[in-house]
Parts: C-alpha cells; sequence; structure tokens
C-alpha cells in the first residue's frame, strides 16, 4: 500500500510538473507573438504617418503626373528630402523584418505573413517611384548628384527578401521591375504624356528676376 502511494505520488508530481511547463511554454509564446504583431504594427505605422504622408504626396505628384522637377533650389531640396525621407522609413523597414526573420530561422509565421501583407503594396509602388524620382532629380541638375547608393541597394535587397516570401508571380514581377533595368515595369506612370515643372512660387510683391 505504501509502495503503491508513493508511486502515485511521484506520478502526480510528474504530471504537475509537465503541467506547469506546458503553461509556461504556452505563456512565453503567447507574450513573443504578442511582442512581435507589435513590431509589426509599428513597422507599418511608419509608413503612414502624418510625415510619410507628405513625403509620398510629394514624390507622388510627380511620378503619377510624370512631372519634371522645377531646379528651383525650394522645390528641387523638398523633392530631396522626401526621397531620402522615404528611402529611410524603408530601410527602418528592411531592418525590423531582417530581425522578425531571424528570430524564427527565416520562416514566415503570422507575424512575418501579416508584415507581408500589409506592406507588400506601400514597397511595390516605391520600386518604380524611386527610380523616376531619381531621375527626375537628376535631371533637374547634374551638377548635384543623387548620393543614394546604399539606401537604394538596401531597398533593393528588401524588394527580394519580400519577393521571396509570395508565391504569387505578379507580385514577384512588381517587386522586380526595375531590378536590372530589363524588366518591364508596369506601373501606369509610364504611360502619362511628361509635364514641364511647375513655375517657381514667389511670395506676393516679390520682384520676377530681370524686371527689379
Amino acid at each position: 500500500m505504501g509502495d503503491s502511494l508513493r508511486v502515485a505520488a511521484t506520478v502526480g508530481s510528474c504530471i504537475a510538473a509537465f503541467l506547469a511547463l506546458a503553461t509556461t511554454f504556452f505563456v512565453w509564446r503567447r507574450s513573443r507573438t504578442t511582442a512581435r504583431l507589435q513590431i509589426v504594427r509599428d513597422l507599418h505605422a511608419e509608413l503612414i504617418t502624418a510625415s510619410a504622408a507628405q513625403d509620398r504626396h510629394t514624390l507622388g505628384c510627380l511620378h503619377w503626373q510624370n512631372r519634371a522637377v522645377n531646379p528651383d533650389e525650394a522645390e528641387r531640396s523638398k523633392v530631396m528630402h522626401a526621397y531620402f525621407a522615404m528611402l529611410w522609413r524603408f530601410e527602418q523597414l528592411h531592418a525590423g523584418r531582417n530581425v522578425l526573420l531571424k528570430e524564427v530561422g527565416g520562416k514566415r509565421d503570422v507575424a512575418l505573413k501579416m508584415l507581408d501583407e500589409q506592406v507588400y503594396t506601400h514597397v511595390a509602388e516605391y520600386v518604380c517611384t524611386f527610380q523616376v524620382i531619381r531621375k527626375k532629380l537628376t535631371e533637374s541638375n547634374r551638377d548635384d548628384p543623387v548620393f543614394d547608393g546604399a539606401y537604394r541597394e538596401t531597398f533593393k535587397q528588401l524588394c527580394l527578401s519580400l519577393a521571396d516570401s509570395f508565391n504569387d508571380q505578379e507580385r514577384k514581377t512588381r517587386l522586380v521591375a526595375h531590378g536590372n533595368n530589363t524588366e518591364k515595369c508596369i506601373c501606369v506612370c509610364h504611360g502619362m504624356e511628361a509635364k514641364p515643372p511647375l513655375p517657381t512660387q514667389r511670395c506676393q510683391g516679390a520682384p520676377v528676376p530681370g524686371t527689379a
């Protein structure tokens, strides 16, 4: 009888320890998933802030209207600022996404799947936008080169990594368009008639150059 009680107590202790371990693992896994999903929300949120919306508007007006950049210092500086600000946002996205990937050995868990779905449209749009805006900035002042090599390379890495995450061939194609200047970009901007830059804006009463 005594031996039976001791065996029962031992089995009961093992079961209790196993349940405690299972509960701890469940709580840890749930906490980690919650933390990863918060990172996803933060990374996505950076692309839709008020400042990001303003930068995207600045670049979007030039891109979708196929309008040249005014070489006037004020507009060119504004466009240059927006251009680099968006490159840096995608650099931050790429870094954050890499952290999420490494934590799960490169597999796409629920957090990565959510992130990729949320940012796909943003990234795909800028595959063409960055190419077009960079060309317009260069044409507006060839004496002031656009030094963005490292940031453009990071964006390219983001596109390639994101493309590997999708099975949809159309999505893959959009993400690698412009990659080596041989893929055909399907962006509708290429069908827009080129427009001249907007005239330089002057304060009311300011003299027009050459008339003062």
